[in-house]
């Protein structure tokens, strides 16, 4: 067992090779090897959100057994409350056309495009705001929950990282998923922004069949484009 501290630095060192492969994986040279880094970008993905599941759930209880060889064996019993395991079944088997979905950002044209990308992959259920304190309100007076937050990272007034904050205060959305939708791709800010439990994120100009691939990760139901 890697102890949280581990895990953290395991999980930067695979988001700084994920975002330097990302920014590469295009150019000339690196063409011969682009299916194995497509390959190992997978491979990553999956790790840093195990890694991030991981650093999430709450402390495991661990148990001391003695075998008849006198050796000790440790065996770990990851405790998954209710409330999370209901969450984490629900993302399993929700049905696109289930997944309610929350957009934020001050580009109404960026509002538009997620929204028709989304209804591609047949997620229909979907509500905008123009700004960050009007997407937190909107956040609390939802019933059900959203499931889902895209949310552009520089606004006016309240930031992408302020929305997610503002999110995860609230009990209900401490297990709903939320990305930053945004330009940015200076690796040391995305690595701060994880650490701050972001689940994930997707960088402008948006590409329609990666930003399903990334809700894929989460939404088990869900098929990228390029598949469907």
């Amino acid at each position: 067992m890697f102890s949280k501290h581990e895990l953290q630095v395991i999980g930067q060192t695979l988001i700084q090779r994920r975002d330097w492969l990302t920014k590469n994986i295009h150019k000339p040279e690196m063409a011969n090897a682009k299916t194995q880094n497509e390959r190992t970008l997978q491979i990553i993905e999956s790790a840093v959100l195990k890694i991030t599941n991981s650093l999430r759930a709450p402390a495991e209880a661990t148990a001391t057994e003695v075998t008849r060889d006198g050796v000790n064996h440790y065996v770990s019993q990851p405790s998954v409350s209710p409330s999370r395991q209901a969450v984490l079944d629900r993302r399993q088997n929700v049905a696109p056309a289930d997944i309610r979905v929350l957009i934020v950002d001050d580009d109404q044209l960026i509002c538009d495009l997620l929204s028709a990308y989304l209804a591609e992959i047949g997620i229909t259920q979907i509500d905008t705001a123009n700004d960050g304190m009007k997407g937190i309100n909107m956040m609390f007076n939802a019933n059900p929950i959203y499931d889902l937050v895209l949310c552009d990272w520089n606004m006016p007034a309240k930031s992408g990282i302020d929305v997610h904050n503002a999110m995860r205060a609230a009990e209900r959305y401490h297990h709903a998923i939320f990305m930053l939708v945004t330009a940015v791709t200076e690796a040391s800010q995305i690595r701060s922004a994880i650490q701050e439990g972001v689940d994930d994120y997707v960088v402008k100009p948006i590409e329609q069949d990666k930003l399903a691939k990334k809700i894929g990760r989460f939404f088990q139901q869900v098929r990228s484009t390029s598949t469907s």
